[in-house]
């Protein structure tokens, strides 16, 4: 679970942005909200979903993908070699104060009913800082921490330094100085509270709707999940989602083809056929009905990928990682949720994570959008809306509706937002303009 979590100088995010899914003291939509009783006796509400809007090109896509840039350093960064730069150091490169300073991520999040905070600073290639807190009692306790001044540092590696309430110190302090030490625990160092707060990161979902890529490896994950057998419950509320959006699909089924049924040219060489082969075995189907003049004659399949639409092929992809994670009490992060999904179906989509029969495990939702008509008072409290505005010297604001003076919970957010009281809205220029 998500607390908060902040960036600072990454991209169009300059200034230290600020997002939270701490719960104001509201009592309007309690059902968007959940308690957590942590282990220290105290009590936390929060959200479990939260939209961030913002005119294309206002920086909204740049907080999604600092979130993924953490998670991707987390769970990537143990297979860095000793002189490989870190890719996703990208600074903000409009001022020449901040284009080759650090890259600063801070998160505090709940793990098995206790607070954690990790914060991380990157250079080009190296870190800089990393330190692991959590609240066992509700104090501060550090598991450990490391710092690097590069100017004064002569090795390629770093030594961490473990706080006293770290169990099993039995384990390497060295780590490569463009990796980070928590990276350590996902493959070859096991430890019972460091492998944890790793599986924590691994298990953040986030996902661009808009790129083909993601939605095609999203879509291979479900396929290999519903042609498991054991899956059959999940395959069914699948099969029951696209149902539900009219795409008169009776339901999905998902099978392995054999090497025989592709047909590829003599001359590719056999390296390769076996990669495409790898990558293209896993076949999902939509089964529909049959028709003789309008009377039901039996079912037929259809490829999902080769013969169903845009629409119904990302509603497979991201209903399906939805699902999953309101199955495990996950989280789950989109940008542009809408994309190729109509508007009310979004909405049911969001509707899922605010109901308690369909979310009992309190998963959250964190996602990106313009499409204005989601921005519904009966779907979401004041406190679930971010925007963000890029001022003129290309640098991103992140705010809350819930720091909007005057607005409530029972305003008409669509409203407030098309006639620009949020801002957040595009500033089109005149056509005079553009073809003066």
């Amino acid at each position: 679970m998500i607390i908060d979590f902040s960036v600072k100088n990454f991209r169009s995010l300059k200034e230290e942005s600020f997002f939270t899914m701490l719960a104001d003291s509201s009592s309007s939509k309690l059902d968007n909200t959940f308690l957590v009783e942590l282990k220290d006796g105290k009590e936390i509400r929060l959200l479990k979903t939260a939209v961030v809007y913002g005119a294309n090109g206002s920086g909204k896509s740049n907080f999604i993908k600092s979130l993924y840039a953490l998670k991707w350093l987390v769970t990537n960064s143990m297979d860095f070699k000793v002189e490989d730069d870190i890719d996703c150091y990208e600074p903000f490169e409009l001022d020449v104060n901040t284009k080759d300073e650090s890259v600063f991520y801070s998160i505090t999040f709940i793990l098995k009913k206790i607070k954690y905070s990790y914060q991380v600073c990157i250079k080009d290639n190296y870190v800089e800082s990393e330190i692991l807190d959590y609240y066992p009692k509700g104090a501060p306790a550090n598991l450990f921490k490391r710092f690097v001044d590069k100017k004064n540092e002569k090795d390629d590696f770093v030594e961490v330094s473990f706080g006293k309430n770290l169990l099993d110190k039995r384990i390497s302090k060295k780590v490569f100085d463009n990796q980070l030490y928590i990276s350590k625990f996902g493959s070859d160092t096991p430890h019972k509270q460091l492998t944890e707060v790793y599986k924590y990161f691994k298990d953040i979902e986030v996902w661009n709707a808009l790129d083909s890529r993601d939605v095609n490896k999203l879509s291979r994950e479900i396929s290999k999940k519903i042609a498991n057998p054991i899956n059959e419950k999940f395959n069914n509320r699948l099969s029951k989602l696209i149902r539900i959006a009219d795409t008169k699909i009776e339901r999905l089924s998902a099978k392995e083809l054999k090497k025989k049924d592709f047909k590829l040219p003599d001359e590719i060489p056999d390296s390769i056929k076996d990669r495409f082969y790898e990558d293209n075995k896993l076949r999902t189907f939509a089964i529909h009905k049959m028709y003789d003049d309008k009377r039901e004659v039996g079912l037929t399949e259809f490829d999902l990928n080769r013969k169903e639409s845009r629409g119904t092929k990302v509603l497979f992809a991201l209903g399906g990682i939805i699902l999953e994670a309101l199955e495990n009490g996950g989280i789950v992060v989109f940008d542009e949720l809408d994309n190729s999904l109509h508007p009310k179906l979004c909405k049911f989509l969001i509707r899922l994570f605010n109901n308690s029969i369909s979310n009992p495990n309190n998963a959250q939702l964190i996602f990106a959008t313009h499409e204005v008509t989601l921005l519904d008072k009966d779907v979401f409290r004041k406190d679930q809306i971010w925007f963000t505005e890029k001022d003129k010297y290309g640098e991103t604001e992140l705010f809350s509706a819930r720091d909007v003076e005057g607005l409530r919970d029972n305003t008409n957010f669509e409203l407030w937002y098309r006639t620009g009281k949020f801002g957040g809205n595009p500033k089109i220029k005149e056509v005079e303009f553009i073809f003066e």
